[in-house]
């Protein structure tokens, strides 16, 4: 029988904009130790991990293959990418462009056209630096995952006993919760779970969730859903459906 050990977790205080209020530091609630449920109801996940590409508008970097223009709902074109890139930033749904004039431009994902061919947006990153999931909700690196919508709801959280207690690229100890931020094309049915890990591709040794196992949909996890009052004190401390404020990153070309 496994046996997590509880903890308490020592948040830091932000400071939010001056217009805004300071965002309370929430105590998160404690990893609570239960009895397993019987074998038949104990609940497996499928992992995949996703991230945020920065790639370049550069013709050089196509090897000779024309580009592909990114245009909005109005048919205007945003910006160009090669092929293999722009067909990266459709299967992660939103990627940074560094332009010609050197520009770091978000773009993220909108629809098909009635052409049937993506349509994109450009997002301000002010308010969410590494892109937006469903329906303007910031994307948290390591604390967010995409689900399946026809079984889960925006902001309902899940619990995974295997991230306890794992340290993160920025410093945390991740506390296991991870709050459904963003939905996939390919994330179906109601134990599939994409987990994001910001800038870090998935298949790179730096990637944490990689090393962990994440990147893998034939392994499996336990997990939970969260309670209702965990639930709600996991989106006050993450500040759900924006984020902790934080100096913006900028990712490295």
């Amino acid at each position: 029988m496994m046996k997590l050990l509880f903890c308490l977790l020592l948040l830091p205080v932000f400071t939010m904009a001056e217009a805004e209020q300071t965002l309370p530091a929430p105590t998160m609630p404690p990893v609570v130790v239960r009895p397993l449920p019987k074998p038949d109801d104990i609940l497996f996940l499928s992992p995949t991990i996703y991230y945020k590409p920065v790639l370049s508008a550069d013709p050089a970097q196509c090897a000779g293959t024309p580009m592909v223009e990114l245009k909005d709902i109005e048919d205007k074109v945003l910006t160009v990418l090669c092929p293999k890139d722009h067909a990266n930033c459709l299967m992660q749904g939103a990627c940074y462009v560094a332009d010609e004039w050197g520009r770091l431009r978000s773009f993220n994902y909108v629809r098909r056209g009635v052409d049937q061919l993506p349509r994109w947006g450009e997002v301000n990153t002010s308010k969410c630096p590494y892109g937006y999931g469903v329906r303007n909700v910031c994307l948290d690196p390591h604390y967010s995952v995409a689900a399946d919508l026809d079984f889960h709801k925006l902001g309902d959280v899940i619990f995974v006993p295997r991230l306890v207690g794992v340290a993160m690229p920025d410093g945390s100890t991740h506390h296991g919760y991870l709050v459904i931020r963003d939905k996939g094309a390919a994330i179906k049915g109601p134990h599939r779970f994409d987990f994001f890990t910001g800038f870090v591709e998935p298949y790179v040794s730096a990637n944490i969730m990689r090393k962990l196992g994440f990147s893998e949909s034939k392994n499996s996890f336990v997990y939970r859903k969260a309670t209702a009052e965990e639930a709600e004190m996991v989106r006050r401390y993450t500040a759900y459906p924006g984020l902790i404020p934080v100096p913006t990153p900028r990712p490295e070309l």
